[in-house]
């Protein structure tokens, strides 16, 4: 009985939606009109090509058009323009929260699932990736077990980079803006062989101060960054039926991560400033090779990825937050990681498609975070390593019943086997203990969709996701504090896509459900002292919720789009202790959850080339820890451009954050209990200029 109302709530809703639209569809406005269409969006995050329509689920692409237009180049900045999608980016790491599904503050790991061109970027220290010369980001919510190798509890985004061709095309970026901010960037593509060898190479370089500023030192670039990301590919097609990719990308990073200020108590500051006395500073190296490897039939497509990829990062934090000499933390984490996936595909099957898929991973994990105090007493250090093998088998497949009723089913079977160890050497001499991870995990999915008539299309959705377990490699103490389990969910969605007046105007709405069950959550380790936290599968929750798309083009001109995400996540069940006393955090919201995303924006192009644009982008309120006493009420912030776009060259003048709304990205308390806090970017403006040639 406790899922018999998410259900129907959800048929409910579709019903509603569908048959609203069903009654307008026999009122056509405008038959008179200058012709004016959207163009339709081709997609491969099924891993066939397909249109929006296909996806048995909420997905939404964005082209690199509209990257460019709107001056994104971050992954977190993009999906602001996406409902019910936020990328947690602090100096304590980053995931990507979806319907807000969050994680553990401090997890290594983020439960959204982040792809660049088919090879997966696991670690949450990833997430916010620089984005550069792309075809474009699909974003697909709810689990994608059945179609991605590396699994994803919540949703995935799938990157695609532009393959190179028989057309040359060479671009450069540059960028100048407040705070010594300058991005350039550069990429060339074309033939080597025609139609036989192509290679691609692109380069980006950014530097910034950053907005922060050590009141203690007056250094201005305590949170500033200096960055190099760079990408090549060479592409191989010796006849039609085969292609061979080759890839190669880097970074390396070097990042002020001092952001965390106190908000009260003695040694509060104002926005943006702190007072420590040390030089907080991150430095990462990420590199990754990858092959792809296409070859066809008449009816199907088996595709190989082969990749192997390695993160750094060590970084020095003051743990404090004050002026005086008090301590401060180390943290080393290094990854390195080898994975295979194989896909089966069908291609140019009208009545029937399918999938079918083999990925299997090596994993390996070093990490350790040495505490360094003026007390003896409040020293220590912790070294550990962990090694994960895993494997799965997955597909899917789509069987037209009548025509257009779509019935889709698949099946994930995931295999882990994850051990770890760690020695943690307090005042009181080393402590050694390992622990094992291992998981199996069958994750249906279950899809019916129906064309109601060739613009309004319906669908509901149920499909099982899970976060696998890990390492509490930062505060244990313990065998019994070192290693926690999977968290599990159970998905309901329920959907309505539509374009109307010409396909001029698309309309989207999703309605909702999650369970999840073994909850991941921090808690403390009783007598342990302060700092002493463990992970465990502690809690029950939910969170239901709505999404809404809209993009309309009345005239040539001009273009509107809207969106408004709205994600109710609650805590079911949860009892714990926090400082020896119990307390019930059942009937909480999740932390690191915005209870709702909207945006809404309006561009004009006129003829000339000359445009303009206008965004407003919302999040609503979330909370930060379990009590939900650390709470930021939401903002929003406008973003306006002025430019000029010709088929080589765009420049323009813009500024976000016009009116410098205030904002937290994030809130923890002290030792002490004080809060202290990370503000959001202030109001930043500068000039954008590209070059095609």
């Amino acid at each position: 009985m406790h899922l018999l109302k998410p259900i129907g709530i959800l048929l409910s809703l579709t019903l509603i939606l569908t048959t609203q639209a069903l009654a307008t569809e026999g009122n056509p406005q405008n038959d008179n009109r200058e012709e004016i269409t959207l163009e339709a969006v081709t997609v491969t995050a099924t891993k066939r090509e397909g249109s929006v329509k296909d996806f048995p689920g909420n997905i939404t692409v964005m082209d690199e058009m509209f990257m460019e237009t709107r001056g994104v180049n971050k992954l977190g900045d993009l999906v602001r323009f996406a409902p019910n999608i936020y990328v947690k980016d602090t100096s304590s790491g980053g995931s990507i929260v979806c319907r807000g599904i969050s994680t553990i503050d401090t997890s290594l790991f983020s439960p959204m699932g982040l792809y660049i061109d088919d090879v997966a970027y696991p670690l949450g220290y990833m997430v916010n990736q620089d984005l550069f010369d792309l075809e474009r980001v699909e974003i697909l919510r709810g689990p994608q077990g059945t179609l991605y190798g590396r699994n994803s509890e919540s949703g995935v985004i799938n990157i695609v980079i532009k393959e190179p061709d028989n057309e040359h095309r060479n671009k450069v970026l540059f960028e100048a803006s407040n705070f010594h901010t300058v991005r350039l960037g550069s990429s060339f593509s074309g033939p080597i062989v025609e139609d036989t060898l192509f290679y691609g190479l692109s380069l980006q370089g950014y530097t910034t101060y950053g907005y922060y500023e050590n009141t203690y030192t007056n250094d201005d670039d305590v949170a500033g960054e200096k960055s190099l990301t760079g990408r090549g590919t060479l592409r191989w097609t010796p006849n039609s039926d085969l292609e061979v990719s080759l890839n190669l990308d880097g970074a390396k990073r070097n990042l002020g991560i001092s952001a965390l200020r106190y908000d009260e108590g003695p040694n509060k500051t104002g926005r943006h400033e702190v007072s420590v006395n040390e030089a907080d500073r991150a430095y990462e190296t990420e590199l990754g090779q990858s092959a792809r490897v296409k070859h066809s039939w008449q009816s199907m497509e088996l595709t190989s990825i082969t990749s192997h990829r390695t993160f750094d990062r060590d970084h020095l934090f003051d743990n404090d937050r004050t002026s005086v000499a008090l301590g401060y933390s180390e943290l080393d984490v290094d990854m390195e990681s080898w994975s295979q996936e194989f896909r089966l595909a069908s291609k140019d099957m009208d009545a029937l498609s399918w999938l079918l898929g083999a990925y299997g991973r090596y994993e390996t994990i070093d990490a350790g975070i040495d505490f360094t105090h003026v007390n003896p007493l409040l020293a220590s250090t912790r070294k550990g390593d962990s090694k994960d093998f895993g494997y799965a088998g997955f597909g899917q497949t789509t069987y037209e019943i009548v025509s257009g009723l779509r019935l889709t089913g698949g099946l994930r079977l995931d295999v882990s086997e994850n051990s770890g160890k760690q020695t943690y050497t307090p005042n009181t001499g080393p402590v050694s203990y390992k622990g094992n991870v291992n998981d199996t995990q069958w994750l249906p999915m279950a899809s019916l969709s129906y064309d109601f008539t060739s613009h309004v299309t319906g669908y509901t959705t149920y499909s099982q996701g899970f976060l696998a377990g890990g390492f509490n490699f930062f505060s244990a103490t313990s065998e019994d504090s070192f290693a926690y389990k999977a968290e599990r969910s159970t998905n309901y969605e329920a959907g309505i896509k539509t374009n109307w007046i010409d396909n001029t105007l698309l309309l989207n709405a999703t309605v909702f459900y999650i369970n999840t069950s073994d909850k991941q959550v921090r808690e403390e380790v009783p007598g342990a002292g302060t700092g002493a936290w463990k992970f465990t599968n502690a809690a029950e929750a939910h969170t239901q919720g709505v999404e809404l798309e809209a993009k309309y083009n009345p005239i040539p001109e001009i273009q509107l789009i809207a969106g408004l995400g709205y994600a109710d996540s609650k805590v079911d069940d949860w009892k714990t202790t926090v400082g020896g006393t119990a307390v019930d955090y059942s009937g909480n919201k999740l932390p690191w959850a915005p209870k709702y995303t909207y945006n809404l924006g309006v561009a004009y192009t006129h003829q000339s080339g000359f445009f303009a644009l206008a965004d407003l982008l919302g999040t609503g309120e979330q909370y930060f820890d379990a009590a939900n006493e650390l709470k930021d009420n939401g903002y929003r912030i406008v973003n306006l451009r002025l430019g000029y776009q010709s088929e080589d060259v765009e420049w323009s003048l813009w500024c976000n954050n016009l009116f410098d709304e205030g904002y937290a990205v994030k809130k923890v308390n002290s030792a002490a209990g004080l809060a202290m806090v990370e503000d959001g970017a202030p109001r930043t403006y500068g000039l954008t200029f590209n070059w095609r040639f």
